[in-house]
C-alpha cells in the first residue's frame, strides 16, 4: 500500500470511520474529475479503527456503486491489515463518460469535502461524456463575416480569405452548419459569455477609475489586440544601461500580459455568463478568467504547467496557427520565465469559479534606470504616449500606419505628430508619399 495514502485526507483521499452510503457522493466526484481513494476503517482524525465482516460489507460496497451511481464507474477494492487492524481501500478511476450521477446529481471535491455540482458544471460533464464542448455546438445563424479573422490569415498564413472550405477545416462549420466557435471568431461574435471589461485605476487606495472599456460584439482575435493597445496605453516603458547598451523594460513584461491575456480567452468557461475581467492598479495588473480548471486538470499541473488540458480545443488551434500563442501548453511556464530577472513573482489563484492571474509591476528603482525617453513623457497626453510607444517598436512609420494602429482620425493624427515634432520626440524622414516617423 502506498503510504501517503495514511498522511491524512485531501482532495484525493478521504476517510470513512464506518461504511455509510454518503460515501457513493465521493464515488461519483472521483469518477466525475480524478482518480481517487476512499478509505474504511479511519476516523477523520487518522485514526485506524479498523472494520468488522470485510468480505460483506466489500459485497454491500460493490452493490451501492453498481445500483447508485450511473453510469457505472471503473473501481477497485482492496483490503490491506494495517497495524493489525483490517481497512477497505475503495480506489475509484476517473471515467470517460461522465456525467457520474447520483438520482442525477453529480458531485465533485473541493478540498477534503464532496458537494453537488452547479448546473453549468453539470452541463459541461455532459459535454465531456459526449466528446464535445461548447465551441462545438451548432447555431441556427447563417449571416456571419468573418473580416477580421481573414485579415490575420493573410497577414500570418497568406491566406486570403476565410472560404468556407477553409472554415470546415478550422473546425468553425459542421455539417453545414455554424457552431458556437464560428459566433466567437466572427465580426459581430454575439455571445455575452464572451466579453472583456478593461479597467486601469488611478490609485490602489481610492480606486478611482480613470480608463475604462467594454469588449463586445467583435471577433476574439479583436478582444485580444484590443487588451494589447489598453496595455500599451497604461503601462510605462523604461530603458536600462547595460554596459554600453540600452534595454527596453516594461512595468509589466509585455510579452507575459501577451500569454496571460490568451490564455484567459482559450481558456476561460464560455458556458458561464460572466466577463474576463483585466484591472490595471499602480503596483499590479489582475486578470481574472470565469472558469475553474478543466475536468483533469490539477492545481499543481496548473501551477506549474507541466500539461494542458484544453477546453477549448478549437479556439486554442485557431489562436496557435495565428501565432498568437506559441506552443499549447506552455503559457503559464512563459509568464514565470518574463520574470525571472526580478524580484517580484506572478501570482495564479484558482477559485471554484473563476482563476486569477496577478503580474506585479517591476519597480524602476535602479540608478542604471532611465525613464520613458526622457522626463518629459510625463507632460504628454494619453495618445502622444501611445505614438511613442509604438515607434519605440517599430523604427519607422507612416502616419496612415499609426492612424490605424492608434484608431484615430487623419486630422488627429497629424496634429499629434506636428506636436511631438515640435517636443523633439520624433523626427520626420523623407518627403511627399514617402514620408515616415521616427524617434529622436
Amino acid at each position: 500500500m502506498d503510504k501517503r495514502l495514511l498522511l491524512g485526507e485531501t482532495k484525493y483521499i478521504e476517510y470513512k470511520r464506518n461504511y455509510s452510503k454518503t460515501l457513493m457522493k465521493t464515488v461519483s466526484a472521483f469518477a466525475n474529475y480524478h482518480d481517487g481513494f476512499i478509505l474504511i476503517g479511519i476516523d477523520d482524525e487518522g485514526e485506524i479503527v479498523g472494520v468488522d465482516n470485510v468480505d460483506e460489507l466489500r459485497l454491500m460496497i460493490e452493490n451501492a456503486i453498481n445500483d447508485s451511481v450511473e453510469p457505472r464507474p471503473f473501481y477497485e477494492i482492496e483490503i490491506e491489515k494495517i497495524e493489525d487492524k483490517l481497512v477497505i481501500i475503495l480506489k475509484v478511476y476517473k471515467g470517460e463518460y461522465t456525467p457520474y450521477s447520483i438520482n442525477n446529481k453529480a458531485f465533485k471535491r473541493m478540498d477534503t469535502s464532496t458537494i453537488q455540482v452547479d448546473r453549468l458544471a453539470h452541463n459541461e460533464l455532459i459535454l465531456l461524456g459526449r466528446n464535445q464542448s461548447f465551441e462545438t455546438l451548432k447555431v441556427t445563424t447563417n449571416e456571419l463575416e468573418f473580416k477580421n479573422l481573414s485579415s490575420k490569415l493573410k497577414k500570418e498564413l497568406n491566406i486570403r480569405k476565410a472560404t468556407n472550405d477553409l472554415l470546415i477545416t478550422l473546425g468553425l462549420v459542421n455539417n453545414n452548419n455554424y457552431n458556437n466557435g464560428a459566433l466567437l471568431f466572427s465580426d459581430s461574435n454575439p455571445l455575452y459569455s464572451s466579453r472583456i471589461q478593461l479597467i486601469a485605476y488611478t490609485d490602489k487606495t481610492v480606486m478611482q477609475i480613470k480608463d475604462r472599456e467594454e469588449l463586445h460584439n467583435i471577433s476574439i482575435i479583436e478582444q485580444y489586440d484590443k487588451c494589447i493597445d489598453f496595455y500599451r496605453k497604461h503601462i510605462n516603458v523604461g530603458e536600462v544601461i547595460d554596459g554600453p547598451y540600452r534595454k527596453t523594460i516594461e512595468e509589466v513584461p509585455l510579452v507575459a500580459y501577451r500569454e496571460a491575456i490568451a490564455n484567459a480567452i482559450v481558456h476561460r468557461d464560455y458556458l458561464r455568463e460572466a466577463h474576463i475581467k483585466v484591472e490595471m492598479y499602480n503596483d499590479r495588473i489582475e486578470i481574472v478568467s470565469p472558469g475553474t480548471l478543466p475536468v483533469g486538470l490539477s492545481e499543481e499541473e496548473f501551477r506549474n504547467g507541466n500539461i494542458s488540458i484544453l477546453r477549448n480545443r478549437m479556439v486554442a488551434d485557431i489562436f496557435l496557427r495565428l501565432k498568437i500563442i506559441e506552443k499549447i501548453g506552455t503559457g503559464i511556464k512563459r509568464i514565470k520565465s518574463y520574470y525571472q530577472d526580478y524580484s517580484v513573482q506572478p501570482s495564479l489563484e484558482v477559485y471554484e469559479n473563476s482563476i486569477r492571474v496577478i503580474l506585479p509591476k517591476v519597480t524602476f528603482e535602479s540608478t542604471s534606470i532611465v525613464s520613458n525617453v526622457d522626463s518629459r513623457m510625463f507632460d504628454l497626453n494619453e495618445n502622444e504616449k501611445r505614438i511613442v510607444t509604438i515607434l519605440k517598436n517599430n523604427e519607422l512609420m507612416s502616419r496612415s500606419e499609426i492612424e490605424v494602429a492608434l484608431g484615430l482620425k487623419r486630422t488627429q493624427t497629424g496634429d499629434l505628430l506636428r506636436s511631438l515634432r515640435q517636443l523633439n520626440f520624433i523626427v520626420k524622414i523623407g518627403s511627399g508619399s514617402n514620408v515616415k516617423y521616427k524617434l529622436l
